[in-house]
């Protein structure tokens, strides 16, 4: 699964809007709009791994998935 991907099952997941998503990542709202966008646009930017990996950080997923793979720390 790519970050665009990734990125569109957290919006529906926790029914986030494209705004809410840019303030948690301190960026431009059409800076998420253009990572949504298709590969076939060519507005279209790569959603960098820093940036999904600070959102699911951010939704508390992050924690979770650390807190499965390494249970006696």
């Amino acid at each position: 699964m790519n970050n665009r991907e990734r990125l569109i099952n957290l919006i529906t997941d926790f029914k986030l809007d494209r705004l809410t998503v840019a303030e948690m990542l301190k960026v431009k709202r059409y800076t998420v709009d253009n990572w949504l966008m298709s590969s076939e646009s060519r507005s279209q930017e790569e959603m960098p791994d820093m940036a999904i990996e600070l959102l699911e950080y951010k939704l508390g997923l992050k924690n979770e998935e650390s807190k499965e793979s390494n249970p006696g720390i």
